[in-house]
Formats: structure tokens, sequence, C-alpha cells
């Protein structure tokens, strides 16, 4: 230890040169390499989770507050869920397609039959919608169709109420890459806007470090004595010389952080785009095609019904047949 001394004396500030590139790499190790290496794994298991899901969607219904307790675990990831499943509906189906349709084709075959039996129990007169019940009991065979018809139409209820939440498919009104950026998944969480920075604060810590060199040997090199400027000159071009490794060492360490940074951010990205793409398949956007279809088809019925309540409008107050 004590023969250490005079080269720590000598080579004092080389030594804190060496010492700030030696903490900066730590820190880029520690808070860049480290924390990219654990969202590598997260985006890999989560995209491996996604993929399952595609899978067995056609089999299986999707539970959407599973999938954010159980596969968007990183705050990262659950913010821009939050945001996506908001655009997610379930798939829209036309008014007769799947078990939706057909408990609606059944009411209304039972509504038809319930009030055209109604109609001629009371011989075509005026019903009166509030005692219908009470007027089906009187009646063994319109009673039965009236419990038919309430039982179809609870069902039918209940289906319409457990579909936005047993939905087996879903859809999205945008694509996942509004929401799932890399800048929110990728660069905010591992600051790359400022460890790009870092191999630029390598370089220059070591030309820092190289001109300390030539400035601590400078000022040290004594030309009064002839006697001593051979060994004057040699103790400076030595300090020059271990400045201009340390500063070597910085430059070499700001290529390789570059290679890294690089490597690992387009690595990261590359995932980013593949849950982007995975989320897409799994609820295929459809943009506003559907609304607008949902809207057309409403507006026509909106339309049919009105048409229907004025004929019956017209037949009241003309006494002439329904059309």
């Amino acid at each position: 230890m004590p023969q250490l001394m005079p080269l720590f004396t000598d080579y004092w500030h080389l030594c804190l040169v060496a010492a700030v590139i030696g903490l900066i790499a730590l820190d880029y190790a520690n808070r860049f390499i480290g924390p990219a290496l654990t969202l590598k794994t997260s985006l890999n298991r989560v995209h491996a989770q996604l993929i399952e899901l595609i899978v067995q969607s056609p089999s299986q219904s999707i539970d959407l507050a599973q999938l954010k307790s159980e596969v968007m675990t990183s705050p990262p990831l659950q913010h821009a869920w939050q945001q996506y499943a908001s655009t997610l509906q379930p798939q829209w189906q036309a008014a007769d397609a799947g078990p939706l349709g057909v408990a609606r084709q059944r009411v209304s075959h039972l509504s038809r039959a319930f009030f055209g039996q109604m109609g001629q129990t009371t011989s075509g007169g005026r019903i009166d919608l509030s005692n219908i019940e009470q007027l089906a009991e009187n009646d063994p065979q319109l009673a039965q169709v009236w419990r038919e018809y309430s039982q179809a139409l609870e069902s039918l209820q209940q289906l319409e109420g457990s579909a936005a939440t047993t939905a087996g498919k879903w859809q999205a009104s945008s694509h996942a890459d509004m929401y799932f950026t890399e800048q929110v998944l990728v660069d905010t969480p591992l600051q790359s806007n400022f460890y790009k920075h870092i191999p630029g604060i390598l370089t220059g810590v070591g030309i820092i470090g190289t001109f300390t060199g030539l400035i601590a040997g400078l000022i040290g090199f004594d030309v009064s004595n002839p006697e001593r400027v051979q060994a004057e000159l040699s103790q400076l071009v030595q300090t020059v010389g271990h400045a201009f490794l340390v500063s070597a060492l910085a430059i070499t360490l700001a290529m390789v952080f570059t290679w890294i940074e690089k490597s690992v951010l387009t690595g990261r990205y590359r995932q980013v785009e593949e849950l982007q793409q995975a989320l897409d398949t799994l609820f295929t956007p459809q943009g506003g095609m559907q609304s607008v279809e949902r809207l057309t088809l409403a507006t026509e019925i909106q339309a049919a019904l009105s048409y229907k309540i004025l004929n019956q409008l017209r037949s009241s107050a003309t006494g002439s047949p329904q059309r």
C-alpha cells in the first residue's frame, strides 16, 4: 500500500477520470442493460400469452379483466391496456345471427302468436295492455302462449345483458399501435433519451482525461535544470501516455455502449411491433365500418316502424283495413 501512494500522487487525475468512467459504466449496466433484459422477458411472456389466446379464442371467451390482471402486469402495459380496452366492443352480428338471433326470432314469433290470439279473443276490439296478464289468465291457451313469450323475452334480455362480458370475440375500433407505442413501453421505462447520450459523455470524459494528463505533465515539467531535462521529459511522456490510455478506454467503451444501446432498443422495438400485431390479430380492428352498418340498420328499422305506425293511424281514422 505505501508503494502505491507515490503512483497515486503522480496519477491522481487519471485515477479520478478512470473512476468516473467506471461509475458511468456501472450505472449504465444497472439502470439500462438490466431493465432492458427484464423488459425483454416481460414482452416475450406477454406475446406468448397473446398467441395462446389467439389459438384458443375461437372456442373460448376472452375475459378482459383477467387479461389485464394476468397478462398486462407491468404499469406501462396496464396503462396502455386501459386506454386500448376502451375501444373494444363485442363483435357485432346481424340481428338473425347466433344465439341472440335465435332468441330474437323466437320472441318475435311468440309475440305475433300471442297478440294474434289476443285479437281473436277480444274479437278485434281494443286491447288494454295494462291488464294483459289478467286477460291472458282467462284463456288457458292464451295463458300458455303468454308464459312462453315471457320466458323467451326474459332469456333474450339475459343474453343481451351478458353479451358485453361473455363475448367470445371482441373487436377494436382502432389499431393497437396507437396505444402500445415504443415511447410508452420502451423509451420511457428504459430512459433511452438519456442513456443514448452516454457514449458522448464517455468520449468527453476521455478527452478531459487526456487534457488533464497533458496539463499535469506540462505543469510538472522543469527545464531550469539541464541535467534533469531528460528525466522530466521521460516523466512527461509517461504521463501523457497513460492519459491517452484512459482516453482510449473511454472511447472504446463509448463504441461498445453505442452498439449495445442500438441492439437493445432494436430488439425491444421489434418485440413491441410483435405485441401490436398479436393484439390486432386477437381484436381485429374494424374502424368505423360496423358503426355505420349498425346506424344504417337502426335507421331502417326506425323507418319501418314509423311507416307501420302511420298506416295503423290512417286505418283507425278512416276505418279501412290496414295494408
